[in-house]
């Protein structure tokens, strides 16, 4: 493979993106570890820094890329000046993290919050101000694959800050990917009392290689799928027959 192809494959195979084991401060681009993520601490680190308040910014679920530094640094290149926000670690609990019913701009089949009782998965929170939220929409609803609502009656443990009952979210309006077994589990998330079988980037890109293009080269139905907008939306749309709504009751949409 060419070098561009090489690093379209290694994008879509290295989702969700490595992320820190602990929380941190996203300041112009950097990543600054919170030993104490207490109010008192974030409320002084942001105010040194011009930053907004943390109750002027809205708590968003990350458990995909959104929660990786590499990435957040690339989502917001354009505002790496004065963009700083909270990236906290959380325990989120009766969910897990499953592969999404659809392709992600970069051909990665992404990730998307499911239900799950008696699963304890670990994930982030993200604390945006107006513009970091407006920006971060932009990232994730211009393909129309993800939806941004809020979660009710959830059980989330935040570090630093205790739990939240209700949390801001992007979740995919197309569902989970399934298989026979059910909806297939991130294996690079951990998570305890996991009820769903759980699975890499790559084995999951080959089960849907198998579906959709089966005399297809792995490495060549991601780059396909990563170059080629009209191919990822097409791909896309064929999964649809392999989903699984999201189906928890206690959530609003707010943009689409």
């Amino acid at each position: 493979m060419v070098d561009v192809e090489v690093g379209l494959v290694d994008t879509a195979l290295g989702y969700p993106f490595p992320r820190a084991d602990h929380s941190f401060l996203f300041a112009d681009g950097e990543v600054l570890a919170l030993a104490d993520a207490g109010g008192a601490t974030l409320g002084t680190m942001l105010a040194e820094r011009g930053a907004a308040p943390m109750n002027e910014r809205t708590a968003v679920l990350a458990y995909g890329a959104n929660a990786a530094p590499t990435r957040l640094k690339r989502k917001f290149a354009q505002q790496v000046s004065g963009a700083v926000f909270p990236v906290l670690t959380a325990c989120l609990f009766d969910f897990d993290i499953v592969y999404a019913g659809h392709f992600s701009s970069y051909g990665a089949l992404p990730a998307t919050p499911m239900p799950s009782p008696g699963t304890a998965v670990c994930v982030a929170v993200t604390y945006l101000d107006r513009v970091q939220l407006v920006r971060m929409h932009e990232t994730e609803l211009s393909q129309q694959s993800y939806v941004f609502g809020r979660l009710d009656g959830v059980t989330l443990a935040l570090d630093g800050i205790g739990p939240l009952y209700s949390v801001h979210s992007y979740w995919s309006r197309h569902g989970s990917f399934t298989i026979d077994t059910g909806p297939l589990a991130l294996a690079s998330i951990a998570a305890e009392a996991r009820r769903f079988a759980a699975a890499e980037q790559e084995v999951v890109q080959c089960i849907a290689r198998d579906h959709l293009a089966p005399d297809c080269d792995l490495n060549t139905f991601i780059t396909e799928t990563a170059s080629e907008f009209a191919i990822c939306q097409e791909r896309s749309q064929s999964l649809k027959d392999f989903v699984k709504p999201f189906d928890y009751p206690r959530c609003e949409i707010l943009e689409r």
